[in-house]
């Protein structure tokens, strides 16, 4: 049936989307998460029309319907990076070149502040431009 093979799509973007979501890769791979999890929710809104339309009972259209939630939060966190790409990009040197727990722990406070940093810029922009 082709809603069937539009749900299985879904099912294997979004478990793509959730697989390069759960390692930890070289940046700007984690990207590629976000990508993965949008190409999902298209998908995945084609397969619950396609459920719908075909009106197959059971579950299927409240599992569609949870996981095109998930490839949505999933995707808008992992792009979220993009708008922090020069943050990301500078922790994810300093991690490559960190040798000990206490670099590492040093790199991630080095992330907390840069972004700090960032949202304090977006805010003053933002009552600038109100």
């Amino acid at each position: 049936m082709a809603a069937l093979r539009w749900v299985r799509r879904f099912g294997l973007l979004l478990l793509a989307g959730l697989a390069v979501g759960a390692f930890t890769l070289p940046w700007p791979w984690p990207l590629l998460s976000g990508v993965l999890c949008m190409a999902a929710l298209a998908v995945g809104i084609v397969a619950l029309v396609k459920v719908r339309g075909a009106r197959i009972r059971g579950a299927l259209t409240g599992v569609v319907t949870l996981g095109l939630v998930v490839a949505g939060m999933l995707g808008i966190a992992s792009l979220g990076q993009v708008v922090l790409w020069r943050e990301y990009s500078a922790y994810s040197s300093c991690v490559r070149a960190a040798l000990t727990a206490q670099a590492r722990d040093a790199c991630d406070a080095r992330l907390q502040h840069s972004l700090d940093e960032r949202v304090r810029q977006m805010e003053q922009l933002m009552r600038q431009a109100s």
